[in-house]
């Protein structure tokens, strides 16, 4: 029986909780990186190891399996779009912008955005104790990003605003895969990574004309760059997709909830950010509302 297998839940549980702490280190690792690399330069980077590691696992391991059925490429294209392109230019240039602990507090806001989602395009029933969830995270929300003072963010309200949209596209992203569940998950994570990566190429050669000179790229910066593309992006990706053909999307929303507190307390801890008062009120409320709006009954 497959590790993932519908009727093993083990296995799906422990990537997820695998996934969502390597992606809660990556607000952090992407802050540090930002600062000195250009942010859609980096997103093209980190996207280019990530495609190269999906590709070449996918073509080794398609040698030895039956011809996997055509890709529905449009879907395919709009996963590229919305969970690779837009998602990391929105959210590579918002850590540019606010802090790495605020912009991980926010991202606790995507079980919320998938399941919104969910209901306005898979038409799933909306209950009250739901709209009180996502009323409670809207406001967790605004009192997170948009009250209280940015100790060291350059701009924070335009920070948080882009990291709102890319809540909202990884959102998408997920409704889009959850869609494509009968699918290979490795092919389907190669082809969409590498699309979306493609779809980067524009914004980071703009950013590169506005500024001529190569940017000089430390040690660390080309470790953040590995470490994010092969582990955050190319082996949490498959593994994010292997999840979904076992949990529903409401069940993969919750366990999200370890990221922006994982995100927020290495922020904390290793790069001297300050939380506020109103950041955590504003984490707890968001909290709280995925709780409910996660309720089935």
């Amino acid at each position: 029986m497959s590790l993932f297998s519908p009727g093993r839940k083990t296995g799906a549980l422990l990537s997820i909780i695998l996934i969502v702490t390597i992606w809660g280190s990556a607000s952090a690792v992407t802050k540090l990186a930002v600062e000195s690399i250009p942010p859609y330069v980096f997103a093209l980077l980190r996207n280019v190891v990530a495609a190269a590691c999906l590709l070449l696992y996918y073509f080794i391991r398609k040698k030895n399996r039956p011809p996997s059925p055509p890709l529905p490429w449009k879907k395919v294209i709009w996963m590229g779009l919305t969970g690779i392109t837009f998602f990391y230019l929105f959210f590579n240039l918002s850590l540019y912008y606010t802090t790495a602990a605020a912009g991980a507090l926010i991202q606790g806001f995507i079980p919320v955005a998938i399941i919104l989602l969910s209901i306005l395009f898979l038409k799933e029933r909306l209950r009250q104790i739901q709209i009180a969830g996502i009323l409670l995270s809207v406001s967790g929300v605004i009192m997170i990003g948009f009250v209280g003072s940015f100790t060291g963010a350059r701009n924070a309200i335009l920070g948080n605003t882009l990291m709102i949209f890319a809540v909202l596209c990884w959102g998408f992203y997920t409704i889009i895969s959850k869609s494509l569940q009968q699918y290979d998950a490795v092919q389907l994570t190669a082809m969409s990574t590498s699309i979306g990566t493609v779809g980067l190429i524009p914004a980071a050669a703009f950013q590169l004309w506005q500024h001529p000179q190569w940017p000089a790229i430390s040690l660390n910066g080309w470790l953040s760059i590995l470490y994010l593309g092969i582990f955050s992006s190319a082996i949490c990706y498959i593994l994010y997709n292997k999840v979904l053909k076992v949990l529903s999307g409401v069940q993969a929303g919750n366990f999200m909830n370890f990221d922006p507190v994982v995100g927020a307390l290495i922020a904390i801890i290793f790069l001297g950010e300050n939380i506020t008062v109103w950041q955590i009120a504003g984490g707890v409320l968001v909290l709280t509302g995925v709780i409910l709006t996660s309720r089935r009954i």
